[in-house]
């Protein structure tokens, strides 16, 4: 879906800019970033262009248009940079920002704007998991179809529910995985609940132990003093 894309497009300068050459930026560095407002962070015809991906592979020598007395110079550019351009049947995962009856309202790399139906998740297990879902939840989506124009602020498209994910490690939540975790937990629970058995079962003994040592040191002293008033 992430391809590199190339660009020929027509930039111009004008008097403010031309007078900075030499100074804090040169012709180049003036072309680049002209470039990168025209394209970056917005949709092109090859998709939507990722920022701070634009890179100048080369450029014409500037020329000022005749009869058009604006004193600006004109430079055609050549340069490639990232886009985004959604495919069917592509799975991404993106954050869900927005949650209604009509579904899910879905954003990758603020980039694709994914809108994904509840009436398409009407399974038992699907929509179980699809009323779970609550907004900032990561969540695994199929893309569908998708639209956009030049210069929108990102691409519109249609997807379907595949899995919640979790923040932390990406794995998917599913009811089996849920199961696992309590038993692991009821486990781990039943362990140290043992082990302190064991630890008290062990104080117990202990105790004993020291009480019948106490006894016969008792009893010892008893006989010794006995035998001393005989």
């Amino acid at each position: 879906m992430e391809a590199t894309a190339f660009f020929e497009k027509k930039i111009s300068l004008n008097a403010k800019d031309l007078n900075k050459i030499g100074k804090s930026a040169t012709i180049n560095t003036l072309v680049l970033e002209k470039i990168r407002e025209k394209l970056e962070d917005k949709c092109s015809e090859h998709g939507f262009v990722l920022p701070g991906t634009l890179e100048l592979l080369s450029r014409s020598m500037g020329y000022f248009e005749p009869a058009r007395f604006t004193g600006d110079a004109i430079y055609y550019v050549k340069a490639q940079g990232q886009v985004l351009y959604p495919a069917d049947g592509v799975r991404v995962v993106g954050e869900v920002i927005r949650k209604n009856k009509m579904g899910l309202y879905v954003v990758y790399r603020n980039a694709l704007r994914i809108q994904v139906p509840r009436d398409l998740h009407l399974t038992d297990e699907l929509a179980d998991m699809f009323e779970d879902i609550a907004i900032g939840d990561t969540v695994e989506v199929e893309l569908k179809k998708s639209l956009f124009q030049i210069n929108d602020p990102f691409i519109l498209t249609n997807g379907i529910f595949i899995s919640k994910k979790s923040e932390a490690t990406g794995v998917p939540e599913t009811k089996e995985a849920e199961e696992e975790e309590e038993a692991e937990e009821a486990e781990a629970a039943q362990i140290r609940e043992e082990e302190g058995e064991e630890a008290e079962k062990a104080e117990g003994e202990a105790d004993e132990e020291e009480e019948a040592q106490s006894e016969e040191e008792g009893e010892e002293e008893e006989a010794e003093q006995g035998q001393v008033v005989e």
